[in-house]
């Protein structure tokens, strides 16, 4: 089972009854900048070899894209369940370190 698919399908749910002005705001807002992008890049292959299906890293790979531009112009559902993924890997990492 593909988690990071289903999170995405169950959140394109929720979205669809939102206003449109508010889902317009959330989506700049959830914009990612070029240091966080690369960021997620490496935390995804680190967590393809542990926490992640390769099936899940590769849905991550491919909503990502190759520039973050790509990443910008994703549906709202996918940039918020892929933004929570990267907070996730994020406080991973912080912990194995600790």
């Amino acid at each position: 089972m593909n988690r990071i698919a289903a999170a995405i399908a169950k959140a394109k749910i929720i979205i669809e009854n939102k206003p449109a002005a508010e889902v317009d705001l959330l989506n700049k807002s959830l914009d990612m900048p070029f240091d966080m992008y690369c960021k997620f890049q490496e935390l995804k292959s680190v967590a393809s070899m542990t926490v992640l299906s390769m099936d899940e890293a590769m849905t991550i790979y491919s909503y990502l894209g190759n520039t973050p531009e790509h990443f910008n112009k994703q549906h709202v559902a996918v940039k918020g369940i892929l933004l929570t993924v990267f907070k996730e890997l994020l406080e991973r990492q912080v912990k194995a370190a600790a």
